[in-house]
């Protein structure tokens, strides 16, 4: 499974048996060129020798010496070649000591070399002085089983660091599209829930208009039709032009004026914007919504709205004031609308507006800024 995951799949084991075939021949080739310095009739014993060696080690490595450099066992590291080199000298010595009457002298290399080994008995190779002339060869030796491993090992951790690093973005973009699909989610629900609010206040206006056979009645249905349309169709892209949200205001702001008439002061000063700036749309509608709330629709005695709305290098100042008749008992019920922009503020543009709402004993004000 290992295998399949650093390689692919097409390491079957077949392809892995062929590999292994592959990989002997080439050490073989390698011990040949090695022993070929010392000439001879013997030198392929010991190239079978040298063989017989490194297969025991480099099968035994994959179950040990894998498992312990991943946890960082260095204590059964270290006797794994101390086992290592006493396995090697043990082979060596029992070769040339089978050897020791068969090679001729005239083989004056290899001669040497089985003399050197078994000159002193067996115990005698572990004479510190002996140990240097051994330790080339031993190296080698250890080199093929090893590097192949350490290879493997490598490319395991490199994969379980990509494997992982895969597996915690794929979990980042799970969670970032569940947070997004959850946030458009909310977003709808409160904008459903700003619409069913701005449609209660306005028919309310109609109504009253109807009852006093208002002349005026026909049209304030059609500018309704129209803000309905942009409320319904206009306002599902996430954003939109700040020039058409401004329309839809102004358009309100008529229903206003033909609702209350003269009894109401108006001052609205609303700058014309041409910049190709967005904004998430009814943002600013439950600020007008409250102030009405808190103003005409609770006393239209001395009821006046200032609204001012302006736009400087990105930013957008919005300031709406209405008076406040604390005299008055009269109340609308709701509330869902400030609760609501403010949520949809904090979703849009955390970090990028700021919102200050101040009450006194005859008026209520709300400030907004908003980087566009």
């Amino acid at each position: 499974m290992k295998s399949e995951v650093i390689w692919g799949k097409w390491y079957t084991p077949t392809v892995r048996v062929l590999i292994h075939l592959v990989f002997w021949v080439l050490v073989s080739s390698l011990y040949y060129l090695t022993f070929q310095r010392l000439g001879g009739t013997y030198m392929w014993v010991f190239v079978a020798k040298e063989l017989i060696v490194t297969t025991s080690l480099f099968y035994s490595a994959n179950w040990l010496i894998s498992g312990w450099i991943s946890k960082g066992k260095v204590i059964p590291i270290l006797l794994f070649f101390f086992f290592a080199y006493c396995w090697w000298l043990t082979l060596t010595y029992i070769t040339c000591y089978l050897l020791k009457d068969t090679v001729p002298v005239s083989d004056d290399r290899i001669y040497k070399y089985v003399n050197f080994f078994i000159k002193d008995g067996y115990f005698g190779m572990y004479n510190l002085k002996k140990i240097p002339p051994l330790i080339p060869d031993f190296l080698l030796l250890i080199s093929v089983p090893l590097t192949p491993k350490l290879v493997k090992l490598l490319l395991q951790d490199a994969n379980r660091m990509l494997v992982l690093e895969t597996s915690k973005t794929k979990l980042e973009l799970e969670k970032a599209k569940l947070e997004r699909d959850n946030l458009s989610m909310e977003l709808e629900i409160l904008k459903s829930q700003i619409s069913p609010h701005f449609l209660f206040n306005t028919l309310n206006s109609i109504y009253r208009l109807s009852e006093k056979k208002d002349e005026n009645t026909s049209e304030t249905i059609m500018q309704l039709s129209n803000m309905l349309r942009y409320m319904l169709y206009q306002t599902n892209d996430g954003k939109i032009f700040i020039g058409r949200e401004i329309q839809f205001i102004r358009d309100y702001l008529n229903l206003v004026q033909l609702r209350f008439g003269q009894a109401v002061k108006l001052k609205i000063e609303i700058e014309e914007i041409s910049e190709p700036y967005k904004i998430i749309p009814l943002i600013l509608l439950p600020f007008i919504e409250n102030a009405i709330k808190h103003g005409p629709d609770r006393s239209r005695s001395d009821a006046w709205i200032d609204l001012s709305l302006v736009l400087d290098e990105g930013v957008l100042n919005f300031e709406i004031a209405n008076g406040v008749n604390r005299n008055s008992k009269n109340s609308i019920e709701g509330g869902i609308g400030l609760h609501n922009v403010k949520r949809r503020l904090e979703l849009w543009y955390s970090g990028r507006y700021t919102l200050d709402i101040s009450e006194s004993p005859t008026s209520y004000t709300v400030l907004l800024t908003i980087e566009l």
